[in-house]
């Protein structure tokens, strides 16, 4: 969906009461209480919805939310250049065999690196939970689920960057 449409919506969530989001066709609309927005979704080719949820076996992290938050929050970045959307920092996520997340530095690499925008990843940890989330990391491609860990049904998904070579 446009930016401007998400940060409509975002503006209506104040973590009280019920939120309904609904995808109709190319319309999708959020109401909470009283309050409601609309929009177009963009004429691209995105995921279907409905896949992303189910995600595939990946690897799963308990993170301790204040932690893992000032962690990203002063970690590393790295700059990707959108020529649409102009310059974003992505922070890079790695989780070691133990369950642990690390954030990678600006020279490491590898294919279990997962880049997301860091600006969206701040807003999905502090959507989820103020002490322990659940991140599920598949490939590099895949989106990365961050679950509260007593509701499996109550998630944010953030779709991956992919890192230049």
């Amino acid at each position: 969906m446009p930016l401007p449409l998400a940060d409509a919506m975002r503006a209506l969530l104040d973590g009280e009461g019920q939120v309904r989001l609904a995808v109709d066709g190319d319309r999708v609309s959020l109401e909470t209480g009283d309050r409601q927005t609309a929009g177009q979704c963009l004429g691209h080719d995105f995921p279907d919805y409905r896949k992303l949820v189910r995600l595939p076996a990946g690897r799963r992290a308990v993170v301790d939310v204040p932690a893992f938050r000032e962690e990203v929050r002063t970690g590393p970045v790295r700059t990707h250049e959108d020529p649409d959307t102009g310059s974003h920092e992505l922070t890079v996520l790695r989780v070691s065999g133990d369950g642990s997340v690390t954030l990678a530095g600006d020279g490491d690499d590898g294919p279990d690196l997962v880049a997301v925008d860091r600006a969206f990843l701040l807003d999905a940890v502090a959507a989820g939970s103020d002490d322990r989330l659940v991140l599920e990391l598949g490939d590099p491609k895949a989106p990365l689920a961050i679950r509260r860990p007593d509701d499996e049904h109550t998630f944010s998904l953030l779709m991956p960057i992919r890192l230049e070579e």
